[in-house]
């Protein structure tokens, strides 16, 4: 029996890959978190948003519901509209590892000092370890001059969690 050798080396390519995309998490261990506590105000502060949040069980799940604010003086003083805003709420354990997450997409709107931008996600873990768990968050926003301003370039911040 004769081994074809382009075969094998692809087979074994193949192989890792599918071994190492098993393995691949999420994780947000480079990011801003906070304990988790139940029905107990809280706070995550992060280059370009604050999260003020509450964690909510709910009936087979637990919810995180509060509100984000774009910290004005951390971004350009022309930026008065808010063009896109992701926020993501993570639940993960003491590695950083996240269990569960949910995303929430805004539509445009002006960008004002103090008002903040109310979410509310649904945090779903298969399964829960004994062991602390953590309430993170990303977002991907995008800040405008004008509401439909195509000349002048945008303000875009990210902060997420990475894959593994």
């Amino acid at each position: 029996m004769r081994l074809d050798m382009k075969k094998v080396s692809g087979i074994l390519l193949a192989l890792v890959v599918l071994m190492s995309a098993g393995c691949a998490h999420l994780d947000v261990s480079h990011l801003s978190r906070k304990a988790w506590q139940l029905e107990s105000p809280s706070s995550v502060s992060m280059e370009f948003m604050k999260f003020d949040y509450q964690v909510i069980p709910r009936k087979d799940s637990f919810g995180v519901r509060g509100t984000a604010f774009i910290k004005k003086a951390n971004v350009p003083s022309w930026a008065q509209w808010i063009g896109e805003l992701w926020i993501q709420g993570y639940l993960s354990d003491e590695d950083g590892t996240v269990l569960a997450q949910g995303i929430q997409v805004f539509s445009p709107e002006k960008l004002e000092e103090g008002l903040g931008v109310p979410f509310d996600f649904e945090l779903k873990p298969e399964q829960l370890d004994s062991g602390q768990l953590f309430i993170s968050f990303g977002y991907r926003l995008v800040l405008l001059k004008e509401k439909q301003d195509e000349t002048s370039p945008p303000f875009m911040a990210i902060e997420r969690a990475v894959s593994h």
